[in-house]
C-alpha cells in the first residue's frame, strides 16, 4: 500500500517539469537532502525507478510518467478540497474552472468572464491561460469545468460548440514593403522571417499548417511565448508576425506596427 504524502507528490511534479532534483527542492522551499530522501521513498513504494538519472539531471520514466499523471490528478483534488471549504468560510456559493489559449482570451473571453463575474458575484472562477493541446488535457482531466481552444485541433470525447470568431493578422513594421500593399496573399509572407509564437501553440500550428499545404515551411527567426514579445520583435525588425486581430489592435498604435 502506498503512503505518499502531499509534499512528496508536490516535490515528484516539480522533478519531472524542471527535470532537476535541486531545482525541485528549491521550488517547494526543502533542503536538497530532504527531497532526494523523499524521492527515494518515493520509488522504494512504487518498487521501480520512477526517474532516470542523467549527467545533467534527470528525466521521469515511463512508470515516472504514469505516476505524474496521477499525482498531478490528487494535487489538484486536494486543492479544490482546500478551495471548497475557503469558499464556505468566503460565502461563496460555487466556483467554475476555465482553461484557455492566450487567443481566446483576448478574443473575448476576458470581457465574458467579467460579465459573467458581475452577474454572480457568488460564484468564483479560476482562470488558467494555458496552450490549446494542455487545456484539452485539462477538461478531459477534469482539471477544468470547460475550456476555450483555437479550432484545428483535434478532439476525442468532449463536447464542442462554437464561441467566437476572429481573424488571423499579419503584423510588420510601418515601413516594410508588405505594410505599403493593400492586399497580401499569404504565399507572399513565406519568404519573410518570421517571429512566431511556440511551436505548441495553437497559432503556431495553423499558420505552419497552411504553408505546408503550400509546400513550404516557415522562416522562424525568433520564437516567443506572447503576442505582446512578437509585436517588440517585430517593432524591432527582426521579422513578421501572425496574431489573431483582436489581439493586434491593442499594441500597433503603441509600437507604430
Amino acid at each position: 500500500m502506498l503512503h505518499h504524502d502531499l509534499q512528496s507528490l508536490r516535490l515528484f511534479v516539480a522533478i519531472c517539469e524542471t527535470r532537476s532534483l535541486s531545482k525541485a527542492a528549491e521550488r517547494i522551499n526543502i533542503a536538497l537532502s530532504a527531497a532526494s530522501r523523499r524521492l527515494r521513498l518515493l520509488e522504494e513504494e512504487a518498487g521501480m525507478p520512477l526517474v532516470r538519472r542523467l549527467p545533467h539531471g534527470v528525466e521521469p520514466t515511463m512508470a515516472g510518467m504514469t505516476a505524474l499523471a496521477y499525482a498531478e490528478s490528487v494535487l489538484h483534488l486536494a486543492d479544490r478540497y482546500v478551495a471548497g471549504l475557503a469558499d464556505h468560510l468566503s460565502g461563496a456559493r460555487g466556483r467554475v474552472r476555465v482553461s484557455a489559449s492566450s487567443s481566446a482570451l483576448v478574443a473575448r473571453l476576458a470581457p465574458d468572464l467579467a460579465g459573467f463575474a458581475q452577474a454572480h458575484p457568488d460564484i468564483r472562477i479560476d482562470l488558467d491561460e494555458r496552450p490549446t493541446a494542455d487545456t484539452i488535457a485539462a477538461v478531459t482531466r477534469k482539471q477544468a469545468d470547460m475550456g476555450v481552444i483555437v479550432r484545428g485541433q483535434a478532439v476525442e470525447g468532449l463536447s464542442c460548440v462554437p464561441y467566437a470568431r476572429d481573424r488571423l493578422a499579419v503584423v510588420t513594421r510601418a515601413q516594410h514593403p508588405l505594410a505599403q500593399r493593400a492586399a497580401v496573399r499569404f504565399a507572399d509572407l513565406l519568404d519573410e522571417d518570421f517571429v512566431a509564437l511556440e511551436a505548441g501553440t495553437a497559432v503556431h500550428r495553423l499558420v505552419a499548417e497552411r504553408a505546408r499545404d503550400l509546400g513550404r515551411y516557415l522562416k522562424v527567426r525568433v520564437q516567443v511565448r506572447s503576442f505582446e514579445v512578437m509585436c517588440q520583435m517585430v517593432h524591432h525588425g527582426l521579422g513578421i508576425g501572425i496574431l489573431p486581430e483582436a489581439a493586434l489592435r491593442p499594441l500597433t498604435q503603441a509600437l507604430g506596427l
